[in-house]
């Protein structure tokens, strides 16, 4: 029995997308702004196709085939926009159900099967109706009718639906082809700042080149867009506010700017930008974090501030008062012992404190400086980068060879190489997932993607911050993974992987096939 592996590659990222076809990606833009939710009561999903295009149609008369091959997406500007999972979810299906059997999941939907939930969401899913294994997707194209078709959030094994995002689909009876329901974006237009008045309890804080925005809690989960006076566009767009209305992002507003926070065209919060100011800590406000600095030798520019063992190799913000003054960030030694540089608070008794990132003090004291007489000699450098992130190199197919029922079979997947040379290294994933082994000769016959295992490995290149999984993935799962700060640099890492496909005892005569797609994901 020979089974042939065909592979398809997508590579998520700013730059590059790898795919066997020859697409090229779309560049990253924010979420069009659709009518939201939908008539249906969904958020917006889409449609991409295997060369990265948008598949959707203007008018709605474009006719899908049930088994043609989509990435759906949260935008129609990117296909690479992931879907977040709703707060609790256990599992992920992909799914098609009457209109009105939606909230009970695998208990009433006609069809569906189960997809991946990876660092909080579903990314660039594979959605293919025709290959939704569970329920009788057989009998909804026999049958026709309006469906909703797309992503549920469940738990207790898919029963329970705690979110979802889905398309109302029209599918012609007796056909295999469907239709989707066109979305149409609404007119935005500029808020009218000569309505502005500041809504109570909402803030707009400026620290660190972050605007740390405060929309209040009545504003928990929605998405806006950030509006600032005078200004004839959005400043940030698509902005996700968490459960207590809050949202941090990069920005360079100033200071004293009016912003506008909106849903769709309608403002939910007025502020004005400021920026972060720490009060000095006092014996009355922070008596129990208060250390005795060391008095530092005349003219010196430093001072030591015992943070104590238990804050140990942390790094925090250091401040002087009187004048509030950011001395930067500081890290302690192995004892809890930070060195500041004080240069910049002139002679005289101040107050210095460390502060950690949520705005305590860790640590503070007063100091006398009797001179900061100093000459400073500014040392730079420029760290460039390449900027590039990519998944190359991906094998279009590998044959397993013949195998025996109940026996295995093993090959191995050839090097590979993924690249991540980008400017902030945020993180990154990649995922491996195969579909079902179908033996076209023997009636379609199938067998689980879970009887192929892969082992990945890491073959050569920077390997610092990039672990493999300690265990097989079962057809499915994550095959490596980059944390925060890693690099491949610009040469890029590769990767292999051992294969091993085991036939069951009742697997038919002939070939299996099945598509194996790893997709590179940024955090």
């Amino acid at each position: 029995m020979s089974i042939i592996t065909k592979w398809r590659a997508a590579a998520a990222g700013v730059l590059t997308l790898a795919i066997v076809a020859g697409g090229t990606a779309a560049a990253n833009a924010a979420p069009a702004d659709y009518e939201n939710p939908q008539a249906n009561g969904s958020a917006p999903i889409f449609l991409w196709d295997e060369n990265a295009a948008l598949a959707e149609s203007a008018n709605g008369s474009r006719a899908y085939g049930r088994n043609e091959f989509f990435i759906v997406s949260g935008s129609d500007t990117s296909f690479e926009t992931p879907i977040p999972a709703t707060s609790g979810a256990t599992q992920a299906f992909r799914f098609i159900a009457k209109t009105d059997k939606v909230d009970n999941g695998t208990n009433t939907w006609s069809a569906w099967s189960e997809t991946a939930i990876v660092n909080g969401a579903v990314a660039q899913d594979q959605f293919v109706p025709g290959e939704l294994g569970q329920g009788d997707i057989g009998k909804v194209f026999t049958d026709g009718g309006t469906y909703y078709a797309g992503i549920a959030f469940t738990i207790n094994n898919g029963v329970t639906v705690v979110g979802k995002v889905y398309r109302t689909v029209t599918i012609t009876p007796g056909a295999s082809t469907y239709s989707l329901n066109v979305l149409t974006k609404p007119t935005i237009t500029a808020p009218d700042f000569a309505n502005y008045a500041a809504t109570s309890g909402a803030a707009a804080v400026l620290r660190n080149g972050n605007l740390e925005l405060d929309a209040t809690a009545a504003n928990a989960g929605k998405t806006v867009d950030v509006w600032v006076e005078g200004e004839s566009t959005a400043k940030h767009t698509s902005v996700v506010l968490n459960g207590s209305g809050k949202a941090t992002l990069t920005s360079n507003i100033a200071a004293g700017k009016k912003l506008a926070i909106v849903e769709g065209n309608a403002v939910v919060a007025w502020v004005t930008t400021a920026d972060f100011v720490i009060a000095q800590p006092t014996d009355g406000t922070a008596l129990t974090t208060k250390v005795t600095i060391p008095a530092p030798a005349e003219g010196a520019t430093t001072v030591t501030v015992p943070a104590g063992v238990a804050h140990a190799n942390q790094t925090y913000t250091a401040y002087g008062w009187s004048n509030p003054t950011n001395l930067g960030q500081v890290t302690t030694d192995g004892s809890g012992n930070a060195v500041v540089n004080v240069s910049a608070l002139g002679v005289g008794t101040h107050t210095v404190a460390l502060v950690d990132g949520a705005g305590d003090y860790v640590a503070w004291g007063t100091v006398e400086l009797t001179s900061t007489t100093s000459s400073a000699t500014e040392v730079s450098v420029d760290v460039t980068t390449s900027n590039k992130f990519a998944l190359e190199g991906v094998a279009a197919s590998i044959d397993l060879g013949d195998v025996k029922r109940g026996a295995t079979t093993t090959a191995s997947l050839p090097s590979f190489r993924v690249t991540d040379d980008r400017a902030l290294l945020p993180g990154w994933t990649l995922n491996a997932a195969a579909s079902k082994f179908v033996n076209a000769s023997a009636g379609n016959d199938e067998i689980a993607a879970s009887a192929l295992s892969i082992v990945p490995s890491i073959v050569s290149g920077e390997s610092t911050g990039i672990t493999v999984p300690s265990t097989a993935i079962a057809g499915t799962g994550v095959f490596a993974e980059g944390g925060v700060n890693a690099s491949t640099l610009e040469a890029g890492t590769n990767f292999n992987a051992a294969l091993t496909f085991a036939a069951p005892a009742a697997a038919k005569a002939g070939t299996y096939t099945s598509t194996l797609t790893l997709t590179l994901v940024s955090k």
